[in-house]
C-alpha cells in the first residue's frame, strides 16, 4: 500500500509492504546524529490507514555518527498537532510550531502534549484530578481535566506504560477502569464485595482485586485480565481485610485476610487455592523478599515478623516492639522498613538475615513510606513533617534523617484517609508530591531543598492521594523510546521533535483518516434556567432549576440527574436528587438546605454524559 506523508509541507510518498501496518518510517541525519521514526497499528484488525481514536506505538531511535553509540537518556520533546494553525488559519514552518509549544501557551496547546507529566489526584469529590505542572493559570490551578468517579475511590493502580488506572470504589462495589492516554473513565466493573485493595502481578496481566463484605461471597478476591479488562477468576475468601504479596518467581500469590486470621496461598498459573493457613494472629502486612525468598507477616499486636518459605511453611519469628504496622522493602532489596505508629519509631532491619541494624524515633506516628533512589520518605500522621532517610547511610552507625514540612497542617486534621498513598515521586524520582486534603494542595518537593518549592491547587477538588503520570516517549532501551499515543483527530497532522544536546528540530507530517468505527455517545447538555450562582442565608431553601437542551430529552436518554454539593473548605460531599417536572419534561428542579454558611461548588451528573456544567452557592450567617 502506499502512505501520503507531508514533512514541513513537503508531499512525499512511501511505500509500506503490505502485512506490516507501519504508518510511518524515517530516518534522518542531523548535527552528527542519526534519528529513526516509525509509526506501527497497536490494536488487532488496525486499518491499513490510520484513523483518528487509534491507538499506535511510536518508536524513536537515535544514534551518535561519530562512535555509533546510542543517544542514553535523551530528553526529547514531541508534540503531535494538526498540520493547520487553528487560530490563524496559516501553516507555520517546523521552527515556529515547536516555539509555539514550548512558550507554554495556554490558548494555543497541541492536541497531544507528548512531553513531561501529569499529576494526578484521588479526590472526595468523587473524581480523579489531572493537574499539568507545566501551567499555572493565575497562580491558582495547573488543573488540566478531571475524570468522574461513580463513587469515592480508596486506591488505585496503573500499569507500568501508563496506560491504564484502576481504582477501587467501596461505597458502589465498583472498579473503574481509565484510559490514560485520553484520560478518560472508560469502563466500571461490578464486584461481589466492596474493594479495597488492589495489587498488580509483577508481570502486570493480572489485577488482583480484594473486596470486604458481611459474607464470605463479598468478602472475596477478583482478578481482572488487563489486556482485556475483564474478570477471568472469583474467589470467596475468609473474611477480613486483604493483602496480597507474590513470590519472587511469580508461581504463588498470597493474600491475607486480617479478621479471620488467615492466610491464602493461590497458584497463578491456575488461579485455584492451594493452601489455606491459620497464622493464630492478624496478619497487618505482607512482603515477599528474593533473598532468601521469604514471606514476611506482619503481628502488629504481639510486635512479630513471621517468616515463612514459598510454600507457606514457617521459618522463624523476629521480636520487634506491640505496635508494627507494613512493611516496606527497599528498592536494592537489603533492608526492610517497619513503622511503629503507635510507639513512634522505624525499624529498619537487614533484609537477608532479618537482623535489627537501627530503631529510630519518628514523631508524629508515621503511617506511610515511600522510596526514591537516595531516600525512604516517612510520612506522619501528627504533624506537616515528612522524614527523608538517607539509604545510603543504611550501612552506617548513625543513618543521616532530616524532615521537610508538606504543608500547614497535619494529615490527622483530614478524616478518612485512603489506602492509597498522599505521596508520589517525581517523573525524575529525584523529588516527591505529598497532598494536604486540608489545603486542596499538592506540594512539590525537589531532593537537596530544606522545604517544597511549589503546590498545586486543585480547582474545587479535595486531593487525597497523588500520582504521575509519564507522557509520551520514555527510554525502553540504550538509544530506543517508544510511546502509545491515541490519534487524536483526521486531517493532515504533525509530529514535532525537539532536544538541546544534541541540537535537534525536525516535523514530521502524516495523513489520518477519520474513523469508520461507531462514535462515542454524545454528551448531553444542560442549561441552568435558576441562578447558577446564588447567595443564600444559613437554612434557607436553595432552588436550582435546569433545562435539557432542546431534541436531546425526548429521545429518552436521560434518567437520572443530581448534584453534587462540595465545600470550598474540603470535606465529604452531598448529592441531592433533581427531580423531572412532570408538566415541563425538559426541566428538572431541586430544593435543598445548606446549614453551614461558606462557599460551595455545585456540579451537575447524570447517568448519561453531560457537558460540564457548575456554579457556585455563598452562604451567609443570618
Amino acid at each position: 500500500m502506499r502512505l501520503l506523508v507531508f514533512v514541513t509541507g513537503l508531499l512525499l510518498t512511501i511505500t509500506v509492504q503490505a502485512g506490516t501496518l507501519e504508518y510511518l518510517n524515517r530516518s534522518i541525519e542531523h548535527e552528527g546524529i542519526r534519528v529513526h521514526l516509525r509509526m506501527e497499528a497497536l490494536e488487532e484488525n488496525a486499518p491499513p490507514v490510520p484513523q483518528a481514536g487509534q491507538l499506535v506505538r511510536l518508536w524513536l531511535d537515535g544514534l551518535r555518527l561519530a562512535d555509533d553509540q546510542p543517544l542514553n537518556n535523551w530528553r526529547v520533546g514531541a508534540w503531535l498537532d494538526r498540520e493547520t494553525d487553528i487560530m490563524s488559519g496559516t501553516l507555520p514552518v517546523c521552527n515556529q510550531r515547536i516555539s509555539k509549544y514550548l512558550s507554554g501557551n495556554l490558548i494555543q496547546r497541541p492536541l497531544l502534549d507528548l512531553t513531561g507529566y501529569y499529576v494526578l489526584s484521588l479526590d472526595v469529590e468523587p473524581s480523579i484530578s489531572v493537574l499539568d505542572p507545566s501551567v499555572s493559570f493565575s497562580g491558582r490551578s495547573s488543573l488540566y481535566t478531571a475524570m468522574h468517579l461513580e463513587g469515592p475511590g480508596f486506591d488505585w493502580v496503573k500499569t507500568s506504560d501508563d496506560m491504564r488506572l484502576y481504582t477501587a470504589i467501596p461505597n458502589e462495589k465498583k472498579l473503574a477502569i481509565a484510559d490514560l492516554q485520553t484520560l478518560k473513565v472508560i469502563d466500571h466493573i461490578s464486584l461481589s464485595g466492596q474493594p479495597t485493595r488492589l495489587a498488580l502481578q509483577p508481570d502486570e496481566r493480572l489485577l488482583w482485586v480484594g473486596q470486604i463484605g458481611v459474607n464470605r461471597e463479598e468478602s472475596a478476591v477478583s482478578v481482572v485480565d488487563t489486556i482485556h479488562d475483564t474478570v477471568v477468576a472469583h474467589m470467596a475468601l475468609a473474611p477480613g481485610y486483604h493483602e496480597f504479596a507474590f513470590s519472587a518467581d511469580d508461581r504463588f500469590t498470597y493474600v491475607s485476610s486480617r479478621q479471620s486470621q488467615v492466610l491464602t496461598i493461590i497458584d497463578n498459573g491456575t488461579l485455584q487455592v492451594v493452601r489455606e493457613l491459620d497464622l493464630g494472629f492478624e496478619p497487618l502486612g505482607l512482603v515477599y523478599t528474593g533473598n532468601p525468598s521469604l514471606l514476611w507477616v506482619t503481628d502488629a499486636k504481639a510486635g512479630r515478623i513471621h517468616r515463612y518459605d514459598r510454600e507457606g511453611n514457617p521459618v522463624d519469628y523476629l521480636v520487634l516492639k506491640p505496635g508494627i504496622e507494613s512493611a516496606k522493602l527497599s528498592p536494592d532489596g537489603r533492608h526492610m522498613l517497619i513503622l511503629n505508629s503507635s510507639q513512634n519509631l522505624l525499624h529498619v532491619l537487614a533484609a537477608e538475615s532479618g537482623k535489627e541494624k537501627h530503631r529510630l524515633t519518628i514523631s508524629g506516628q508515621p503511617y506511610d513510606v515511600m522510596f526514591s533512589e537516595q531516600f525512604a520518605y516517612i510520612r506522619t500522621l501528627r504533624n506537616e513533617q515528612v522524614g527523608l532517610l538517607s539509604l545510603a547511610s543504611l550501612d552506617s552507625q548513625q543513618p543521616i534523617l532530616k524532615s521537610v514540612p508538606a504543608g500547614a497542617s497535619a494529615l490527622a486534621v483530614t478524616t478518612n484517609l485512603l489506602r492509597a498513598s498522599s505521596m508520589a515521586l517525581t517523573l525524575d524520582r529525584s523529588g516527591a508530591f505529598f497532598v494536604t486534603p486540608s489545603e486542596r494542595t499538592l506540594h512539590h518537593y525537589m531532593e537537596g531543598m530544606n522545604a517544597p518549592s511549589a503546590g498545586l491547587r486543585t480547582y474545587g477538588h479535595t486531593p487525597m492521594a497523588a500520582m504521575v503520570v509519564q507522557r509520551g516517549l520514555r527510554q525502553v532501551k540504550p538509544g530506543q523510546y517508544s510511546a502509545v499515543v491515541r490519534l487524536p483527530s483526521a486531517g493532515r497532522m504533525v509530529l514535532a521533535l525537539t532536544s538541546e544536546a544534541p541540537a535537534l528540530r525536525e516535523c514530521f507530517g502524516f495523513l489520518v483518516e477519520a474513523s469508520s468505527r461507531p462514535q462515542p455517545e454524545e454528551s448531553i447538555d444542560v442549561q441552568w434556567i435558576s441562578e447558577g450562582v446564588q447567595k443564600v442565608k444559613e437554612g434557607t431553601p436553595l432552588d436550582f432549576r435546569l433545562r435539557v437542551a432542546s431534541g436531546q430529552q425526548g429521545s429518552g436518554k436521560l434518567k437520572r440527574l443530581q448534584l453534587r454539593i462540595v465545600s470550598s473548605a474540603g470535606g465529604i460531599s452531598e448529592v441531592l436528587p433533581l427531580q423531572q417536572d412532570p408538566e415541563k419534561r425538559d426541566e428538572w428542579f431541586v430544593k435543598g438546605k445548606l446549614m453551614n454558611s461558606g462557599g460551595y461548588y455545585i456540579y451537575v451528573e447524570g447517568d448519561k454524559p453531560l457537558k460540564s456544567v457548575y456554579s457556585t452557592v455563598l452562604v451567609d450567617r443570618d
